[in-house]
């Protein structure tokens, strides 16, 4: 397979997940990903630029794993201990000439503040990267931001908060502890930042410590993966991170509740080699209690299609502003002066206004949140990933959009028992059949064209027309067209054509009323016409 169908194939695995889900995906962001953008080293790497930096009297790199491993005996992430090992001879070292300077400049912090020179020292240093690498693939994840409901990185970096500026951040524990967590338009750095030196957890005492603290921590992410769909983006499996949030959850939730959240989580490893590319569904990963849980994989060295499907979510408002909503909602009391100066601006501005700003909203009758449009139909009979409520779309538009077009309508008609427009009554009247979704022109066509077919089916049409077949589904009859292979035929297709231009061109559209048609206009036909019990005849 090429790298163009792999890449295909990647965007619709991604985009039939979340579209399945509908819910916009948290990203499970790891030091992979500011590696890739930002070139900036992993945990040993960072560790070994101090040492090299430094220099006497701290030791080669090598000597502290050396030291860390045979206090553990052996044990495989010996990093933690050999920061504490680290962070002590740093001490030493400020007494050094070529140090001396930078401990002068930084006095008042160590003296006054009681922070850590070591990790004053490495913040320093990570405020140094930029995003700057692979710009294209990374302009086209800040083009998908506005589709990211959250993230939680064990990164201290600054990528993520570039990548989503507005987004609401948490640090340290005791800020989730006493502020409102909303579980959308948020960043949960969980390890701390190079902003906040003192939070950052690098060495095991601070592992310790963490651990110690962590069950709210811990409370909160089970509660983001049990109702969001997750992406890792810059781990490797292996990673005892992930492993260690994988085997809370199958402790927690239990073997058949795991497999659930799990079935959520798609795992995105690179890979540089292109013979190494592929997708396996259902990776099956050991966690601590023996038990296995399987996830959707995905090894590739072109992330840009995971990026356009997360993209391609639809969604209303951006989790910015509903983060900002959910803490800034005020009521207006007529009370003869007001409290709170009142705004009248439209919903989608709310997001530029700082996030301490007080806010006053008032619901109209005139528009509430968004009409229902003909777009929205089409993806939704596709799809079923719009949540439409049939009471709405039949009791509200379906009557005014049948005036000037045709929209699909019997997946809702088939979900309604209320009474009927005047212009559903005539439009159900006429589409008795196939054959009244045709034009004369189109019916000529079948009658010429149809005999060129190996056989009288989608899979006839594909063999003879290829990438085009969806454009000749209106020379089959009726008998002839499986709902399911019809389905089929055009997702792959819909998905393409909204990833590049954002709409549906009219053959897949005729196709997709066709579609509704057969699953559900012609039941529903039926027993419109099926005479009642209690009818007299």
């Amino acid at each position: 397979m090429d790298s163009a169908a792999f890449g295909r194939e990647v965007f619709d695995r991604v985009s039939g997940l979340l579209s399945g889900i509908n819910r916009s995906p948290f990203l499970f962001v790891g030091s992979g990903l500011s590696r890739r953008y930002m070139g900036s080293e992993d945990w040993a790497g960072l560790l070994e630029w101090v040492c090299d930096s430094v220099g006497a009297p701290m030791k080669p790199l090598y000597v502290y794993r050396s030291q860390a491993v045979n206090e553990l005996g052996g044990a495989e992430t010996p990093y933690p201990l050999m920061a504490r090992l680290m962070a002590a001879d740093f001490l030493d070292a400020l007494g050094s000439p070529h140090m001396a300077g930078w401990a002068s400049s930084h006095r008042e912090e160590f003296e006054r503040e009681g922070r850590s020179p070591f990790k004053v020292y490495l913040c320093e240093h990570l405020r140094t990267f930029t995003p700057r690498l692979m710009t294209d693939e990374l302009d086209v994840l800040r083009g998908a931001a506005n589709h990211v409901a959250g993230v939680i990185t064990t990164n201290y970096d600054g990528l993520v908060d570039s990548l989503f500026p507005g987004y609401q951040r948490f640090v340290r524990q005791d800020e989730l502890l006493f502020t409102p967590v909303t579980g959308v338009g948020e960043i949960f750095k969980i390890h701390g930042s190079m902003d906040d030196p003192d939070s950052l957890v690098i060495t095991d005492r601070d592992y310790e410590h963490f651990e110690n603290r962590k069950t709210y921590l811990t409370a909160k992410i089970m509660t983001i993966f049990g109702e969001f769909p997750i992406i890792f983006l810059g781990y490797s499996l292996s990673d005892p991170n992930v492993l260690g949030i994988i085997s809370a959850i199958a402790e927690c939730a239990g073997r058949e509740r795991a497999r659930e959240l799990a079935s959520r989580f798609v795992f995105v490893e690179f890979s540089p080699d292109p013979t190494g590319f592929r997708i396996d569904p259902r990776h099956g990963v050991m966690v601590s209690n023996g038990s296995q849980v399987e996830m959707t994989c995905i090894r590739t060295n072109d992330f840009t299609p995971i990026y356009r499907a997360i993209a391609s979510t639809r969604q209303l408002y951006t989790p910015r502003f509903l983060n900002q909503l959910s803490r800034q909602v005020y009521s207006i009391v007529y009370s003869g002066h007001a409290s709170e100066t009142v705004l009248s601006r439209d919903l989608e501005q709310l997001g530029q206004y700082p996030q301490d700003a007080k806010i006053v909203i008032g619901v109209g009758p005139e528009r509430y949140g968004r009409p229902v449009d003909g777009d929205d139909l089409y993806r939704d009979v596709l799809f079923h990933d719009q949540g439409l409520d049939a009471n709405l779309v039949v009791g509200t538009y379906l009557d005014r959009m049948l005036r000037s077009r045709e929209v699909p309508m019997f997946h809702y008609l088939a979900q309604y028992d209320g009474p009927l427009g005047p212009r559903i009554r005539q439009e159900v009247a006429e589409k008795r059949d196939l054959d009244s979704y045709l034009s004369k022109t189109e019916r000529d066509r079948r009658d010429r064209l149809r005999g060129k077919l190996r056989s009288k089916d989608i899979p006839g049409l594909v063999h003879l027309f290829r990438g085009d077949a969806y454009k000749h589904v209106t020379l089959l009859e009726q008998s002839e067209l499986d709902a399911g292979q019809l389905e089929e035929l055009l997702k792959p297709v819909a998905r393409d054509m909204l990833e590049r231009t954002g709409k549906l061109d009219s053959p897949i559209r005729k196709d997709i009323r066709i579609l509704d048609f057969l699953r559900d206009g012609v039941s529903y036909r039926e027993r419109r016409t099926r005479p009642s019990e209690h009818c007299r005849c």
